[in-house]
């Protein structure tokens, strides 16, 4: 008897690895009352445990496994390095614990799971699941498709990632057991239940009797909204802050739109291939031949790639894309051109964004072949053309497009403007400048005059659309002169034009007269609170201290912003003009080493090389994928203003840019920036200098000069005039 007890005199460390299994009973007992003690995540305590919890959790004993469980969600809830066990003990949870008989075991193992989630390990176990999904033993298939399912629910798609759980539905539905079967298709309506019909074409593969059962299971969960109800620890914070603000701007009675539900791209769900290496030896040779049919098994060969890998890795294309280009424009067979314009549009696809190499190379050549009047032909170049603008932008498309707008082929004016009237359902309004805006609606105009009917209504249904877009204050001066039958006609096709994009809305500040609440307007007063209120805006990227979120956290004071240009002063009110009244918002600058974490975080590692790459194409097609993204950042995200315009203005070449076309991207999205999101004074005073010297340069001097007007309206007018006239005065040239 005393044998048995000798063993509580050993430390508790000692106990946890006891051949008795008793012993080690007591050292996980002692072991998650020790855990439960430890008030500091960081404590030297936790380091003695490190090696012992993949021990705990594949304990021989089931009675001993239970409380090592036990020890290890203590453990994991509460160690700050508990994320380095996650490895060994998620293979040993797999292994011993998620399909054990005992239902407190199993229970157990699920929240250590979870818990390893939270503490934002969730790469880790979904990686250890998924491998359990390919066991020999059904029983740990299904447990852990089980915790996946459960996971996904709890946390949703942004933490527990689909794409590999999408490629695993296939086999687990097909698999024989039936318990693994239902539980892939629990798995399969849950992964819809996040991102919807963009799951339907990688499961076209099932069975036929499958995808019945699980459109009949989608169909009940048509309008209902996911949301998750577990967040990971450094998320619970902000998430705390979210409803503050949520419950605080609703009793303000603000109006704005919440963000909408985020749509998931098909196109994510899928692994890149490399269809370059895989196409036939002979392609190109075959594409020369005189013999139409062997140019046809060469364009089908290459359809058949593209069809069956739908997204593409980054390669050399440029050769393909001459040559599909080539067979566009030069062969005589229709149906072999119709196949070449399919196949690019693929290839446009395919590539996404990356295509913006190749983009204008192409453009003019497809809507010079809109002359051709095969049904075949027109669809295959409309689907080039709507397949390649998403790697573009109309702004480097004006000049082919106003010529093509221009041509003799009534054929070739149509189908321009009906490009047209789809990209502008596909553009945010803040793409298109005030000088674009007016070339366009200019040409149009002209277009809208024609004998043909045809180029007629083309082009009411682009003006329709752009005037749905931009808005009746962009467009309409543009439009004083159409007589009243063919304005008709445009605000019949306005209101039938469907915009596909969600419009991100120019944020603008709140007036300095309009109304506050009580607090406000005694706190606005004097003048002098103007700094103090300035300090709380949300434009501030000062740092906050942040409090571990494994409790409940403590509610802080909600500092009511003052309301500046009062009557402080004396003078007549008539005097001070506008931007004088403006409360400017105020943050610290960021060092390189800040601006460059956020970039990342904003911006596509591809976008981030192109920026500074030698290469000027490769910096244009970088430009080109911020401007069409720049309008999809949240502007209450702290120092996103700063980020982008020094992520642009900063690294080089930055500003120096010898480029002209790449220099007049870049100052379009400094100028975007201005206009989109809170922009401060000391993010505009590190560019100011380099944006004023440009008023010089021949080609982008008025581009220049619009991003000085947008600094002005986000601003004040006095300080960016104060800023340009004293750098101008300090040059010596005239």
């Amino acid at each position: 008897m005393t044998e048995d007890t000798e063993y509580k005199k050993l430390p508790v460390d000692e106990r946890c690895v006891h051949k008795l299994w008793k012993a080690r009973v007591d050292g996980y007992e002692e072991a998650a009352k020790i855990f439960r003690e430890i008030d500091d995540e960081k404590s030297p305590e936790w380091m003695k445990f490190l090696g012992l919890i993949k021990k705990m959790v594949v304990d021989s004993n089931v009675v001993a496994q239970e409380k090592g469980l036990e020890a290890a969600l203590i453990f994991v809830e509460n160690c700050s390095q508990a994320g380095k066990t996650v490895g060994d003990v998620m293979a040993g949870i797999v292994q011993k614990c998620i399909a054990a008989p005992k239902a407190k075991t199993k229970d157990l193992a699920v929240q250590v799971t979870l818990m390893y989630i939270e503490i934002e390990k969730h790469e880790a176990v979904v990686e250890e699941l998924v491998k359990g999904m390919e066991h020999k033993n059904p029983k740990i298939v299904a447990a852990c498709v089980a915790a996946t399912t459960l996971a996904l629910r709890d946390f949703g798609n942004k933490v527990v990632s689909v794409k590999p759980l999408i490629k695993k539905l296939a086999p687990l539905m097909s698999d024989r057991d039936k318990t693994v079967r239902d539980e892939g298709k629990q798995l399969a309506v849950e992964i819809y239940r996040w991102i919807g019909a963009a799951m339907k074409p990688q499961i076209t593969t099932l069975p036929q009797v499958t995808l019945k059962e699980l459109e009949d299971e989608f169909d009940k969960l048509k309008g209902e909204k996911a949301e998750p109800s577990r967040y990971l620890k450094s998320q619970q914070e902000k998430q705390q802050q979210i409803s503050a603000a949520a419950a605080e701007q609703e009793e303000a009675g603000d109006d704005e739109d919440g963000e909408g539900e985020e749509c998931i791209d098909p196109m994510d769900l899928i692994d890149p291939v490399d269809i370059l290496s895989k196409m036939p030896k002979d392609f190109y040779e075959k594409l020369e031949e005189k013999k139409w049919t062997l140019r046809k098994e060469s364009l089908e060969a290459l359809e058949k790639l593209l069809t069956e890998n739908p997204k593409l890795e980054s390669g050399e294309y440029g050769v393909l894309v001459n040559t599909l280009k080539k067979v566009i424009t030069k062969d005589s067979n229709v149906v072999l051109v119709a196949m070449a314009g399919k196949s690019l549009a693929m290839l446009a696809n395919g590539l996404g964004k990356r295509f913006g190499t190749y983009a204008m190379a192409c453009v003019p050549s497809l809507l010079e072949k809109f002359k051709e009047k095969k049904a075949n032909v027109v669809a295959a170049l409309r689907e080039s053309m709507d397949a390649i603008y998403p790697s573009t932008n109309l702004e480097a498309m004006q000049e082919c497009i106003v010529e093509s707008l221009g041509n003799k082929n009534p054929s070739v004016k149509s189908e321009t403007a009906f490009f047209l009237a789809r990209a502008f359902a596909r553009t945010q309004p803040t793409a298109i400048n005030k000088k674009l805006l007016k070339l366009l609606v200019t040409t149009l105009i002209k277009t809208l005059n024609e004998p043909d009917p045809t180029v007629r209504d083309a082009s009411a249904e682009a003006l329709g659309t752009l005037l749905k877009l931009m808005g009746e204050k962009s467009v309409g001066p543009f439009l004083v002169e159409v007589d009243a039958l063919k304005m008709a006609k445009i605000k019949e096709c306005q209101e039938k034009a469907e915009i596909k994009v969600k419009v991100v809305g120019v944020k603008k500040e709140r007036p300095a007269t309009a109304p506050a609440s009580k607090t406000s307007v005694a706190a606005a007063s004097s003048a002098g609170n103007v700094a103090s209120g300035a300090s709380s805006r949300s434009g501030s990227t000062e740092p906050k201290p942040v409090s571990r979120p494994a409790t409940a956290g403590n509610k802080k004071p909600v500092t009511k912003r003052a309301v500046g240009g009062g009557g402080a002063g004396g003078g007549a009110p008539l005097a001070k003009s506008a931007s004088s009244a403006k409360v400017l918002t105020t943050e610290r600058e960021m060092s390189l080493e800040e601006v460059q974490a956020k970039a990342e975080e904003l911006l596509p590692a591809d976008v981030l090389a192109g920026l500074i790459d030698s290469n000027w194409k490769n910096r244009l097609a970088a430009c080109e994928n911020v401007l069409q993204i720049i309008g999809d950042f949240d502007a209450k995200q702290s120092g996103v203003s700063q980020v982008l315009v020094r992520t642009i203005s900063a690294r080089k070449p930055g500003l120096k840019e010898m480029n002209f076309q790449v220099l007049k991207h870049k100052l379009d999205i400094i100028r975007i920036v201005a206009e989109t999101y809170p922009l401060t004074t000391i993010t505009i005073d590190l560019v100011v200098n380099e944006v004023t010297e440009k008023l010089a340069d021949i080609k982008n001097g008025s581009t220049a000069a619009d991003v000085l007007t947008a600094f002005a309206e986000a601003t004040k007018l006095e300080h960016i005039v104060g800023r340009v006239l004293t750098f101008a005065f300090e040059q010596k040239s005239p």
